[in-house]
């Protein structure tokens, strides 16, 4: 079961989405699916300035790929989910690496293999920040 969201801040007329990944073109893709839907996409091109962007912001959801150089995507969801700012915030990975191979231990609420399909992605952004939060 995915987990909680946390709630929207009074005034934030659309979710926030910030995406991280190491790769621009995969960035830009992201970014461009999602603006297009209506949202406000923040992106971060490493674990790290994806911690900071996150506790910083406060995202609604964060789609993020695993496969990152340094700090990589697998030890970034780690340190936000066990951060308590960040932890019921949902995330959705989005990666090169076979699904299978992840399993649900990782604490993603969804998943995709890349190269994303666009309506099933944006169907699962949209389910994910329109659950009520008891259901997240």
């Amino acid at each position: 079961m995915p987990s909680e969201s946390p709630s929207r801040e009074p005034g934030r007329e659309k979710p926030i989405v910030l995406v991280v990944d190491d790769e621009a073109s995969a960035r830009e893709l992201l970014h461009n699916y999602l603006e297009a839907e209506g949202y406000t996409v923040i992106i971060a091109a490493s674990g790290p300035a994806a911690v900071d962007k996150a506790l910083h912001v406060l995202p609604d959801l964060i789609v993020m790929d695993v496969l990152m150089p340094g700090p990589g995507g697998l030890q970034t969801l780690f340190v936000l989910k066990e951060n308590p700012k960040t932890a019921k915030i949902p995330v959705i990975v989005v990666s090169g690496m076979d699904p299978k191979f992840l399993g649900s231990t990782i604490g993603a609420s969804a998943y995709f293999v890349k190269p994303v399909d666009r309506s099933t992605f944006i169907q699962s952004v949209h389910e994910l920040l329109t659950l009520p939060n008891s259901q997240k």
